[in-house]
């Protein structure tokens, strides 16, 4: 079973749409060839801009708690076979990702089926891939990454067409934010979404498939990305020349780039903080030390702190002033260092994410 530890932090491919000529392909279930999907492309790259009914006309291979979904497409009077290719399809490694040393796991999975035959060097060479989800995956509690969602809602380009922009989801259940409609996504209004894996392992639809095959504990305060280059066009953004699936597996040191070229398109760049630089007085880094050691070691609240300190004054007028200096210490030194703290937490995401690009910030 895969530790997501060792994958943390690396982009790899969710899911895909492969694409080969089907007299490249043996059919071996005659099935297949009643499910003839209509569909509109685009006749430069052979895209598919537009499918009507796909997930329903599909020939459907049922494995436990997920299906393989094969059909025919007409384009340009050839006729393609298309699979939909999912990272379920790895089962127990499916945190991995897709990527080019587990690949011969989704072929074999494929074979298995009983629908096609191919051997798996034409399976590389020969298919083309599109609609293509890269994935990478972070650590934040469910806490900070409700401040992402605020933050980067605040920041996101507004964009006012149907489908396209900014929304966020902040329910117990369901925790993200996402950038445009998936479907309708476009190379300058690109797909992009974040949402806490925890969240989606414990409530979503797919919880019976993950309980069957991952340690469920592997995701918690787990929080993914996850871009989309729906063809060649996008990749070639990217650096990427070809959309041959093993041109784009070879390739994976460039997909960061999709998601990089996503963030920009739609949200605006951080503003760099600004941060105090005045120095404790000594009598103020006793104040900071004995206030900071109760709440962060004796687990007391403020108040409580202040309150205990506050007895062992006898004189009124002493006990004001104390009271007056340990509060203006706490509020702009104690307090505002656990702001920034957890302001460092968000920045160091951000900066993983691809949001902050220079380290200094």
């Amino acid at each position: 079973m895969t530790k997501l530890k060792n994958y943390l932090y690396k982009t790899s491919i969710d899911s895909f749409k492969y694409r080969i000529e089907l007299r490249l392909v043996d059919v071996k279930d005659e099935r297949l060839l009643d499910c003839v999907i209509e569909t509109r492309t685009a006749k430069s790259t052979g895209e598919l801009i537009e499918e009507k009914e796909f997930k329903q006309s599909a020939l459907k291979i049922k494995f436990d708690h997920y299906e393989v979904k094969f059909a025919i497409n007409q384009i340009l009077n050839v006729n393609y076979l298309v699979i939909l290719i999912n990272s379920k399809m790895l089962e127990s490694r499916y945190l991995e990702g897709i990527n080019n040393k587990n690949i011969e796991l989704i072929y074999n999975k494929i074979i298995s089926c009983n629908v096609i035959n191919i051997s798996f060097e034409d399976f590389l060479s020969l298919g083309n891939i599109s609609d293509i989800d890269i994935k990478k995956d972070f650590t934040l509690t469910k806490e900070d990454f409700k401040l992402v969602i605020s933050d980067l809602y605040k920041k996101s380009r507004p964009n006012k067409k149907k489908n396209y922009g900014v929304n966020k989801f902040t329910k117990d259940d369901n925790l993200g934010i996402e950038w445009n409609d998936r479907k309708k996504a476009t190379t300058r209004n690109p797909f992009l979404k974040l949402y806490h894996k925890e969240v989606e392992v414990a409530n979503g639809t797919n919880k019976e498939y993950f309980e069957h095959y991952i340690n469920t504990n592997e995701v918690k305060d787990v929080v993914r990305c996850e871009a989309t280059a729906k063809g060649l066009k996008e990749l070639k953004l990217a650096g990427i020349e070809s959309s041959r699936l093993i041109d784009v597996l070879k390739a994976s040191d460039k997909f960061e780039t999709i998601i990089y070229n996503a963030i920009d398109l739609n949200i605006e760049p951080p503003l760099k903080p600004q941060r105090s630089k005045s120095p404790l007085s000594p009598l103020e880094t006793y104040i900071f030390a004995h206030i900071t050691n109760m709440i962060k070691n004796q687990n007391f609240t403020f108040e409580y702190a202040l309150e205990f300190t506050l007895e062992h004054f006898n004189n009124k007028v002493a006990k004001s002033r104390a009271k007056k200096t340990i509060t203006q210490v706490y509020e702009s030194k104690i307090q505002g260092n656990i702001s920034e703290v957890r302001q460092r937490r968000l920045s160091n995401f951000y900066h993983q994410f691809g949001w902050i690009k220079n380290t200094s910030i």
